[in-house]
């Protein structure tokens, strides 16, 4: 990733991770993906500390952009352009969210710009102007993590978790992610990282012994993955329309060792399948605005054809369910175009918005096909 550049054992002390926020920050910038998931490439080689680091500069700086580059425009007439505006992003973030020495923030915001051929003289001036200033500090508050027990393999009491917040007998709020990363018990499947939201889903579904299943945009598979732990006895078909994201889906049978899970290239929006499935899931692209601490682009994302994208979805998938069958549609946003608008046309049988402390804003509607 950084192979343009240098090694990143060539680097200066501090460098790398703020290297590495920089990229993940530019390359969603450039429309290539989201922040986070620009970060798990560019944090691939680095330490579990300087990993935590640049997670913690990239998202942060996104998400609170609008305030930074508003600072940073009364700094100087008109904002630069790319790198040195991001270099100045980045750094403004650390001198005003995080506990990180001033000094060390502008060394390293200098040696950043010399590394990426931008103007040093400047982005140092830039930023001695922003201390002279003396912003008030703010906090940019982390979104909460959590853990989803696999109860076919292990328990919370097992795990050594029970003084931790627990939803839903499986759920468990963690403080450190990195840990439970490491841990050799996540590569046996003990657990995956996933929101408690996500439990709504398996609530509306009542799966029973022998029930087919279409996850219809799956990727990364958790709420494949959640339902195939706690329905051994039901067959699923797990599905994504990007050959990229679809190879996140084979976690599902690796390290879960789910046998019970079929992976294919499927477009939701028109379907391979036809009235043969108990129950299908359209968990539809939407706009994160539910999801904001973790997906802090959302705020920055025009949506204007989601709506459009997420009716043809819902059409698709209907499709496949069987007479009698259930069909689930959900977005990770609480907006009213992605919601009760987009539902227009089916007939409701159940439905929740999710309002719990921790947990992500959610919506789960459920329609039965007569």
């Amino acid at each position: 990733m950084f192979s343009k550049f240098t090694s990143l054992a060539q680097l200066k002390t501090g460098l790398a991770p703020r290297l590495a926020a920089f990229h993940a920050l530019l390359n969603w910038k450039k429309g290539q993906g989201f922040v986070q998931d620009n970060l798990q490439k560019t944090c691939e080689d680095l330490p579990q500390n300087d990993r935590a680091l640049a997670y913690e500069i990239a998202l942060g700086t996104c998400r609170n952009l609008e305030d930074l580059d508003k600072k940073l425009q009364s700094l100087m007439r008109t904002l630069p352009e790319e790198p040195c505006r991001a270099i100045l992003e980045i750094s403004l973030y650390q001198l005003l969210f995080t506990r990180i020495p001033p000094y060390a923030v502008v060394n390293s915001a200098a040696d950043l710009a010399r590394q990426l051929n931008s103007n040093v003289k400047f982005v140092n001036a830039v930023l001695r102007n922003a201390l002279r200033k003396n912003f008030a500090k703010a906090e940019s508050k982390a979104p909460p993590q959590w853990i989803r027990v696999n109860l076919q393999k292990t328990s919370v009491e097992e795990l050594g978790l029970q003084g931790a917040k627990i939803l839903f007998n499986k759920f468990v709020l963690i403080s450190n992610a990195g840990k439970f990363l490491k841990n050799p018990l996540f590569e046996k499947g003990f657990y995956s990282f996933q929101n408690p939201a996500s439990f709504f889903v398996e609530k509306m579904c009542e799966i029973k012994p022998g029930y087919k299943i279409w996850d219809a945009c799956a990727a990364p598979g958790g709420k494949t993955a959640m339902l195939a732990e706690a329905n051994p006895d039901a067959f699923f078909v797990s599905t994504d329309n990007s050959t990229k994201r679809i190879e996140k889906l084979f976690d599902l049978q690796k390290r879960l060792g789910l046998s019970n899970v079929g992976i294919a290239l499927a477009d939701a929006q028109n379907p391979p399948f036809s009235e043969c499935f108990d129950i299908v899931i359209a968990d539809a692209p939407c706009s994160n605005m539910g999801v904001i601490s973790r997906r802090p682009e959302a705020l920055h994302r025009e949506n204007s054809e989601l709506p459009k994208k997420q009716l043809a979805i819902l059409q698709g998938a209907a499709a496949a369910v069987k007479k009698g069958g259930v069909l689930i549609y959900c977005v990770c946003s609480q907006e009213k175009e992605e919601t009760q608008h987009a539902i227009d046309g089916f007939i409701l049988e159940d439905s929740i918005y999710t309002d719990m402390p921790d947990v992500d804003g959610f919506y789960v509607a459920k329609f039965r096909k007569s």
